[in-house]
């Protein structure tokens, strides 16, 4: 990828200091990730339980990305053009967590879907944004991404693996208790606490994303994060329903989730020496070949138990490729964008692409069941690989 040097400008710190600020990104990536540990791997479980069909629960999958698609570069160039980055993280952890509390007493699909849409309109942008000011932190400390990031990861295993454990068709509300309020009290309370530079000059949004655009490969890039969202949303969406058809529980659901977080965590504790030594390109390549490949053995897998040996593999792909697109998006952003850099590729990762792999999973899965989904997955990932290595050749040398 070609580097290129954007004009500085002045910073001036908001609140708080780098190295105290590390402390919060690292709360903030547990609090962020346990309610996501909490909620998304029984989602859908909870919607096929109140007796949707895997069309409706595609469809009510799909709608909120496209949601998504417009809320991060909302917020991201909304937090980058007036340069208030905490306030626009506060009030969207807020509202992701309040809107999450109605699913307790709402039911029937579209009111669902309406509830959905609201909830991920304010909840998508988080991760972008927090990405964004943990870039920041890290550029001007000498710290290390993915040990904030693997913080996260830990969340997300403990919620995911601790609920797998204790849930039933009977008490799954505590889902939306637990999501909701690790939003709205943690997080909101963490966006306070995180010190995000703010620029002297607010940066030109439009000629800034003109020639973003016009970076070599970056299109690619952009195409590429489109079609790995959509073969993501497909298994996400559908992993464990596909596991439960094998005869599996809602424990080995949790299970699967678990063992592919808790992998994720020695690869980004190691993270910085990896970015150091491998370029972004190739560990982008390598994590969408794999995922394909596991993707492939799990459809094909004729019990739990051969899904559950796979699925460490995905949290060591998902760490390393997740970190070189966040380093490819930091480094292609000009100065003072790195909210709407980080946040366009939620935009086009988790929301247009989570919704075509959202329909094409619920489709696949009335049609034909869990291995199609799943083998739908494979074949995007494995697309999302070529557009990617259209524009941007491998390179095995070592980064200087």
């Amino acid at each position: 990828m070609m580097r290129i040097s954007w004009p500085l400008y002045r910073p001036v710190i908001q609140s708080g200091t780098p190295s105290a600020g590390l402390w919060v990104a690292k709360l903030y990536y547990l609090s962020f990730f346990a309610a996501i540990g909490a909620l998304a791997p029984f989602f859908n479980i909870y919607l096929s339980n109140q007796g949707l069909s895997g069309a409706q629960i595609g469809l009510l999958g799909s709608i909120p990305p496209i949601i998504a698609l417009l809320a991060n570069p909302f917020w991201g160039a909304l937090a980058d053009r007036w340069q208030i980055h905490q306030q626009v993280l506060a009030l969207c952890a807020l509202g992701a967590g309040l809107l999450t509390l109605p699913f307790l007493w709402v039911s029937g699909f579209w009111p669902l879907l309406l509830l959905v849409i609201l909830m991920i309109f304010f909840r998508a942008p988080v991760p972008s944004l927090l990405d964004s000011a943990v870039m920041d932190l890290v550029g001007r400390t000498g710290a290390s991404y993915g040990r904030q990031r693997l913080f996260g990861s830990i969340g997300f295993v403990a919620f995911s693996y601790g609920l797998g454990q204790l849930l039933s068709p009977h008490n799954m509300e505590v889902i939306f208790w637990l999501h909701g309020l690790l939003l709205a009290v943690v997080c909101t309370g963490l966006s306070l606490f995180l010190p995000i530079e703010r620029l002297a000059s607010r940066p030109k949004l439009l000629a800034g994303l003109a020639q973003l655009w016009r970076q070599p490969g970056y299109p690619n890039f952009l195409l590429m994060n489109v079609l790995m969202g959509a073969g993501a949303a497909s298994f996400i969406g559908f992993i464990g329903l596909h596991l439960l058809s094998l005869g599996g529980s809602e424990a080995e659901v949790g299970m699967v989730y678990a063992l592919n977080a808790v992998t994720e965590i020695p690869i980004l504790f190691v993270g910085s020496l990896l970015l150091a030594r491998v370029r972004p390109q190739v560990l982008i390549v390598v994590g969408l070949i794999g995922f394909a490949a596991v993707y492939v053995v799990m459809a094909l897998s004729p019990a739990p138990v051969y899904i559950l040996c796979t699925a460490p593999l995905l949290g060591v792909l998902y760490a390393s490729f997740w970190m070189a697109v966040v380093d490819y998006a930091a480094q292609s952003a000009p100065a003072g964008l790195r909210a709407t850099g980080q946040a366009l590729v939620g935009a086009t990762q988790g929301g247009l692409g989570w919704a075509i792999g959202a329909i094409v999973g619920g489709l696949l899965w009335d049609a034909s069941g869990g291995a199609a989904a799943l083998g739908g997955a494979a074949v995007l990932m494995l697309l999302a690989g070529l557009i990617y290595l259209q524009a941007n050749p491998l390179s095995f040398r070592m980064r200087r």
